[in-house]
């Protein structure tokens, strides 16, 4: 694939970059962030303006402030787009609503394909458990992230439907993320932990998700679909 990364600059950006040049099956053919500090081999624009409208996608590890921006650039090239990026509001999701009418567009708040597995146990166990288990989530994650709860955080409320009673989160050190889902019975406790223990996970999925939304037609995806 040639792939155009948004957010080449961050952590995120960063740690996508790595993977990709280690595995040499695929192509950057430039970043967009409005900080260009990565010292990489491809151009880095400011913003889409710029950009050369040739890729087979872009991924998407930015701000929620960019999404109209990265979207109307991908509408306008049809080119497909995979959004990583966390902290979205419900005009983020409308916008990449409308936008999935007119391109294949896969978002997912984690593209590690572990927490993925850990929302399906939890619906299971929800089914099952009802309403004699009361159900908390407790997250951290690094210090320097800016969403709390995070979007994995929501994800996995949402898997357990109107059983999660209570959603905490940390900021601290350098911690990947740490998801932790227990559930509190009556003289019971079970307890499901999904630990990052480094970024990597999260690139890797990312670039399933693009080999996978390249050969869809328009359309909204997540990694259940994956």
């Amino acid at each position: 694939m040639d792939i155009i990364i948004h957010g080449c600059s961050g952590r995120m950006g960063r740690m996508l970059t790595e993977v990709i040049l280690e595995q040499n099956e695929h192509k950057v053919i430039c970043g967009v962030d409005r900080e260009r500090n990565a010292r990489v081999s491809y151009p880095i624009y400011q913003d889409f303006a710029f950009v050369p409208p040739k890729a087979d996608v872009v991924m998407d590890f930015s701000h929620p402030s960019a999404i109209k921006e990265l979207l109307g650039w991908c509408i306008l090239h049809d080119t497909p787009v995979v959004i990583a990026t966390t902290g979205l509001g419900p005009e983020e999701h409308r916008i990449i609503q409308e936008a999935s009418k007119q391109i294949p567009v896969f978002q997912s708040a984690n593209m590690s394909l572990g927490i993925h597995a850990l929302s399906k146990a939890l619906s299971l166990l929800a089914s099952i458990l009802g309403d004699e288990f009361d159900v908390g989530i407790f997250e951290t994650h690094h210090k320097h992230k800016k969403d709390a709860p995070s979007g994995t955080a929501y994800l996995l409320r949402d898997a357990l439907g109107s059983n999660c009673s209570a959603v905490a989160a940390l900021r601290l050190g350098s911690i990947p993320g740490e998801h932790t889902v227990i559930f509190a019975g009556p003289d019971e406790v079970i307890e499901l932990t999904h630990t990052a223990y480094s970024r990597r996970i999260f690139a890797l999925g990312a670039l399933k998700a693009a080999d996978f939304i390249i050969k869809q037609p328009p359309g909204l995806y997540n990694m259940n679909d994956l």
